[in-house]
């Protein structure tokens, strides 16, 4: 402010005024401050006429050559050339700028640091993973490590047990084919072929002898399997049949089959061991047991051994399938009905969750008897 005393200032800011007069100013004029009477602040120091002030005109008197003092001193007013040396001291701020600095100020933030920002998102994307693997979790636990079931096979009662359907194949009659015998030979046919041959004296030729496969007995089973063995990946468990249980998924209710502690699953509602159809087990990977950890280990060819009491059906690793499930669209979750429904011929299929710790995938092993993957004999005269 341009119409007050330039030395005006307040206690501890000699810069610094306000508007008014105030018991807080202080005179900076000499080396220390000096108190200003608040009627001398009113009419002189925050006024335009400062330059009359008594104080301003004797340091002017004092700082001037002689000449000029003593021309100060008769005429008791000191000249505009006075005015004029005296000292200029930067124009202070007003007391309300101030305050509107200050709250500015207070609402300036920080911008952050490079590596704040990244700790930050960090921080964000392991707590988003996190949640994700909770959700997963409890998602899995709903599931169970077997695959979803259709609604004909078995409606889950209050209590939550499902009601235990009848085995179709195991009480269908079990159909066996006739042995292929070989067939007699024509003698006509014979004297034909001889009398076509050119030498005069035939020689005598020795028949060979063909080795046929001896065909594989397997009584069809009446009752669920009890052993499951898988030499391969030193596994021996129990077997315990389950039905199917109703579960809140994000698209609604639905069906799926059971799972058990530390045994594997058997689908009450598959074939029985030995009968036309699929015989469906399954079983935890990480959790309650892990009795399938290491199913993934198993290759083709393996041997699986599956027990119905002391009578033993073994069967041969055929394929084995990736598919998902958890986030599984309709019709994906239709193919994997069907991998687990009824099959014509007889097969083995084993389920657990993968990838370990999340489950949304379902790993299948499927497996054939030995006489159904035995390899073909050549054909004689292939010369193989």
């Amino acid at each position: 402010m341009a119409g007050r005393c330039p030395h005006l200032g307040l206690v501890g800011s000699r810069h610094q005024v306000v508007v008014v007069a105030s018991p807080r100013h202080r005179c900076y004029l000499r080396s220390q401050p000096e108190r200003i009477g608040s009627a001398h602040q009113g009419g002189v120091c925050l006024t335009s006429g400062y330059r009359r002030c008594p104080r301003l005109r004797a340091s002017a008197a004092e700082n001037l050559p002689a000449s000029s003092t003593s021309w100060i001193g008769t005429s008791g007013r000191a000249s505009s050339t006075a005015a004029t040396l005296t000292p200029q001291a930067p124009p202070a701020a007003r007391y309300t700028d101030l305050h509107k600095g200050r709250a500015k100020e207070k609402r300036v933030r920080r911008r952050w640091s490079l590596t704040e920002l990244i700790v930050a998102t960090l921080a964000l994307s392991i707590l988003l993973a996190c949640s994700f693997v909770g959700y997963v979790i409890v998602y899995r636990a709903q599931i169970g490590s077997g695959m979803g079931a259709p609604a004909v096979v078995g409606q889950a009662s209050e209590s939550g047990a499902a009601t235990p359907l009848p085995n179709l194949a195991a009480t269908s009659t079990a159909t066996q084919l006739p042995t292929a015998q070989p067939a007699a030979p024509d003698p006509g046919a014979a004297e034909t072929a001889s009398s076509a041959s050119a030498p005069s004296a035939p020689t005598s030729i020795p028949e060979p002898t063909l080795a046929f496969a001896t065909p594989v007995i397997r009584q069809p089973a009446s009752s669920p399997p009890t052993r499951l063995s898988i030499p391969a990946i030193s596994l021996d468990i129990p077997v315990v049949p389950v039905g199917v249980k109703t579960i809140n998924d994000v698209g609604g209710s639905r069906v799926v089959w059971a799972d058990v502690p530390n045994a594997a699953a058997f689908h009450q509602t598959s074939a029985y061991p030995g009968n036309p159809g699929n015989t469906v087990l399954n079983g935890h990977r990480d959790i309650l047991g892990s009795v399938f950890r290491n199913l993934n280990k198993v290759e083709i060819g393996d041997e699986i051994k599956l027990y119905v009491g002391d009578v033993e059906y073994p069967y041969l690793v055929t394929e084995t399938l990736v598919v998902p499930e958890a986030f599984a669209s309709a019709r994906q979750r239709a193919e994997n009905l069907r991998l687990i429904g009824y099959m014509p011929e007889e097969r083995l299929t084993l389920i657990t969750c993968t990838p370990i710790g999340l489950a949304t995938h379902r790993l299948l092993v499927i497996a054939k008897p030995p006489a159904s993957v035995a390899p073909q004999l050549p054909e004689a005269g292939t010369g193989n």
